[in-house]
């Protein structure tokens, strides 16, 4: 079965706050993805490599997450993309829904994200979207 997380898989996350994915990294480790932590939405815009997966933060220093998402969108960027949100809010998983990220998630109580969980979502809905554009 083919997925966009392969090993060397690129993953970015735009989050000021990149220790809230420490259990990431721990993984990273294990399967020798690459991953690129960017704090703001202008590093991510300059980013220059091919990314197979972007988590982005709705709340960025320098824009909102949402706007990045277009931004990213603007310039073809086909990878899929998590929107991440502190803490939950019904209007920015609509928001992220009807925009057409791959999925919203919300940090734990402490800050973080269960990693383990959302890379299997990845893989789940990386292999739908490679169905679809198969069937398409």
């Amino acid at each position: 079965m083919t997925h966009f997380l392969r090993t060397h898989s690129q993953i970015v996350v735009v989050d000021a706050q990149p220790k809230d994915y420490r259990n990431l990294v721990q993984l990273t480790g294990e399967n020798l993805w690459h991953l690129h932590f960017l704090t703001t939405g202008y590093a991510a815009i300059r980013f220059g490599t091919a990314v197979d997966l972007w988590m982005v933060n709705t709340q960025l220093p320098d824009m909102s997450g949402f706007d990045l998402f277009e931004l990213l969108s603007d310039r073809s960027v086909r990878a899929p993309t998590f929107i991440v949100a502190d803490r939950y809010s019904a209007d920015e998983e609509r928001r992220a829904c009807g925009c057409g990220a791959a999925l919203y998630l919300c940090k734990d109580a402490s800050g973080s994200i269960d990693c383990r969980q959302l890379l299997q979502l990845a893989v789940e809905r990386s292999s739908k979207q490679l169905s679809d554009q198969v069937i398409s």
